[in-house]
């Protein structure tokens, strides 16, 4: 779930001529395997903890900017969801709370300050049309709701918060093949509310279109319970405005991922990422993401 930092992500680049910069990804980038169902009734909580180093920043149809370009992110992330039938139909509710720091900002050596605390709420709940264990076939569809909670003040350069609402509806498949292989495939569309005190002195309006995603894992499962995981993750759209006119950011990249994990008890998992975005336009390239998540289920 390291989209997340997506929703941390904003900045006001004077140093580029544009008044608000907002990194805005999504709430909703899965790990494999998520949407292969547990019974009715478990509860199961997830931690994260996060690194992402940015190298790069390219505004939308402008030049790269790498030179005295930096930004690292920390962050922490506590999930709590729950399982449960409507009628014969798998459910699901959880909430997600990030915490963090956006540290060592800077964009063609202009430096910005440092920012930490907590970052936007984000409530999901799923359904499972298809909730097929003997094809291995499992068909969720789920709506994120980013509220506007984390730490954000108008006259700062960079804040964890986002200041808006954000309405993700996605649809997910898990489809097994034997005991080994399967894959995941996930399409979102993200549409934005408006941030009302953006831009200079906080007196601006900042407007989004909306943003597709699209996902995708190979996953392979080996003898001893190790699953290892290669992805894909594109997002294209979400052009930006400040009082209508555009800010030369979006939400435009590619990304590879890598992903391990493991049952090391029946009801206690580790897993890891290690991922590189490419293709970036319209906001900071993260050169090189980490992840590590445990998942207990009660």
């Amino acid at each position: 779930m390291r989209s997340i930092l997506g929703t941390a992500l904003s900045a006001i680049c004077a140093s580029l001529g544009v008044a608000c910069f907002s990194a805005t990804a999504n709430a909703t980038e899965l790990e494999p395997y998520e949407f292969v169902t547990v019974p009715a009734g478990t509860t199961v909580f997830l931690g994260y903890a996060l690194y992402g180093h940015h190298d790069q920043f390219k505004p939308e149809g402008g030049p790269k900017l790498d030179d005295g370009t930096n930004l690292d992110l920390k962050l922490s992330i506590a999930r709590l969801a729950h399982y449960f039938e409507i009628g014969d139909t798998l459910a699901l509710v959880e909430v997600l709370q990030p915490i963090g720091t956006l540290d060592k900002a800077r964009i063609g050596g202009q430096r910005f300050k440092r920012s930490s605390g907590l970052g936007d709420t984000i409530l999901a709940a799923a359904l499972w049309p298809i909730n097929d264990k003997e094809r291995q076939t499992y068909l969720g569809v789920t709506l994120y709701l980013t509220v506007p909670t984390g730490k954000y003040d108008k006259l700062e350069t960079i804040n964890l918060g986002g200041n808006r609402v954000v309405y993700d509806p996605q649809i997910a498949l898990h489809q097994g093949f034997g005991d080994h292989w399967s894959f995941d495939l996930t399409a979102d569309m993200i549409l934005y509310g408006h941030n009302k005190k953006a831009g200079v002195l906080g007196e601006q309006t900042l407007s989004q279109k909306t943003s597709v995603q699209a996902q995708a894992f190979v996953n392979y499962k080996w003898p001893g319970g190790l699953a290892t995981s290669i992805g894909y993750q594109g997002f294209r759209g979400g052009k930006q405005k400040l009082d209508s006119i555009a800010n030369g950011q979006r939400t435009e990249f590619d990304e590879m991922r890598f992903v391990a994990s493991k049952f090391v008890t029946p009801k206690f998992q580790l897993l890891a990422e290690v991922n590189h975005q490419f293709n970036v336009d319209g906001g900071f390239r993260q050169d090189i993401g980490f992840l590590l998540r445990g998942l207990y289920v009660f």
